[in-house]
């Protein structure tokens, strides 16, 4: 077991380790696992986390092991106590370390291990000058008071090195305090701003600046419409349709300065019969490499890209591909003859006609005007003849009274 001395060394060491802070109670490293029933609590000032003991089932030692491995990596050990260091009758050797301090011992760097067996030695001292025989006491139990004197010693001696933090209550210059802190008046925590300004009532809704924003981008359209559209005539050109020497059609999609992934697509149509110094077996020897983007209905070539990002780039992609069609289709060194033009992936619309024999030929027509026009004389006729138009009303009456004369004769002569 480790001498009083050294649990004492240590205790420095992780002393050396708490914040600045001024505070009398007593830490949780002088607690000795050796005394039993023995509780000592460590309240931490300006902590927000809550305070956590290790369980009864852990071993003391390895705790206290672990604390001085971390309590020795930021431990300063050129800073030496006041009256320099002291040496006892029997100093303290590595051969006198136990296992644990000789780990502890071997993880520092030379000049730290000369100035760790100065302090152990230093505090052996001191135990001497209290007429404390150490080597009679080997498993550290010294009576409380003892032990309670060295620790209130030790910390009397930090308290006048650290320095104490102090929080002064300064408030806001030129502040008004906001809504959630005006019942804190003491917290000088709380006298933060809150980011509230005063509602002005002439002031307008959001919906009322949407309409206005829509207002201002209306008036700036104008604005170009009237002024800068008019400067823009200097740059007309003449409509010139495309000619043999063009045959390929290349169609954009734009959104008008909106962004759209679709934005970038181009397409480009063509028709193969239009493609100049082209042969009928080179021509479908191009069919046969092109796919299913030919449509026998109407003999157009369609192709699309869009994998790059400027619809340049996929413009003059397709531009390209084009090339490297026509060039091997105009390769002479397979003619792709014994491959059948495999036209399955087009389905041709049916279309319905109106019939020919259905449709008026000039002669008919000509034959329903004049029999039109006949019926037009003579009703025109009858009626110069009556000396009045013709009554629709009449006309059935006289029909049904001409039909009813049969039925009325066959009726007497049976009767």
């Amino acid at each position: 077991m480790a001498t009083p001395a050294r649990y004492l060394s240590r205790t420095l060491f992780q002393v050396g380790r708490r914040i600045p802070v001024k505070r009398k109670c007593q830490s949780a490293a002088f607690a000795r696992p050796q005394i039993p029933n023995r509780s000592i609590q460590c309240r931490r000032h300006l902590s927000t986390t809550i305070a956590q003991r290790a369980d009864n089932s852990r071993d003391p030692s390895a705790s206290d092991g672990a604390q001085t491995e971390d309590a020795l990596d930021d431990f300063d050990f050129d800073k030496e106590p006041e009256g320099g260091y002291q040496t006892p009758s029997s100093p303290i050797t590595v051969a006198d370390l136990d296992a644990d301090e000789l780990a502890d011992f071997n993880m520092l760097s030379p000049k730290d291990q000369v100035a760790y067996l100065k302090l152990q030695n230093h505090y052996a001292a001191e135990f001497e000058a209290a007429g404390i025989d150490v080597n009679n006491d080997p498993e550290g139990e010294l009576p409380d008071p003892v032990m309670d004197k060295l620790v209130m010693d030790v910390e009397r001696k930090l308290d006048r090195e650290i320095e104490p933090l102090d929080f002064p209550d300064i408030p806001l210059a030129n502040k008004d305090k906001g809504f959630w802190a005006l019942d804190e008046e003491d917290d000088e925590f709380a006298q933060v701003e809150d980011g509230e300004e005063e509602w002005d009532e002439s002031a307008i809704t959001s919906v009322a600046h949407s309409e206005l924003d829509l207002h201002r981008e209306i008036r700036e359209y104008t604005r170009v419409i009237a002024w800068d559209m008019p400067l823009l005539q200097k740059f007309v050109k003449p409509f010139t349709p495309p000619s043999a020497s063009t045959p390929l059609r290349f169609r954009y999609t734009t959104y008008l300065g909106e962004f759209h992934p679709a934005a970038r697509k181009v397409t480009v149509q063509f028709c193969t019969k239009d493609l100049p110094n082209l042969t009928e077996q080179q021509r479908q020897k191009l069919l046969k490499l092109v796919g299913p983007r030919y449509n026998p209905d109407t003999d157009v070539v369609k192709m699309s890209c869009e994998q790059f990002e400027a619809p340049a780039q996929n413009k003059r992609y397709l531009g390209d591909q084009v090339k490297k069609l026509l060039d091997e289709a105009r390769n002479g060194k397979d003619s792709f003859e014994d491959v059948p033009l495999d036209l399955r992936h087009h389905k041709s619309k049916k279309r319905v006609e109106f019939p020919e024999a259905w449709k008026l030929k000039p002669s008919r027509v000509r034959e329903l005007l004049t029999a039109r026009q006949e019926q037009m004389l003579l009703g025109e006729a009858q009626a110069a003849h009556q000396g009045s138009a013709l009554d629709g009303k009449e006309v059935v009456h006289e029909y049904v009274r001409q039909i009813s004369r049969p039925v009325a004769l066959n009726a007497q002569r049976a009767v």
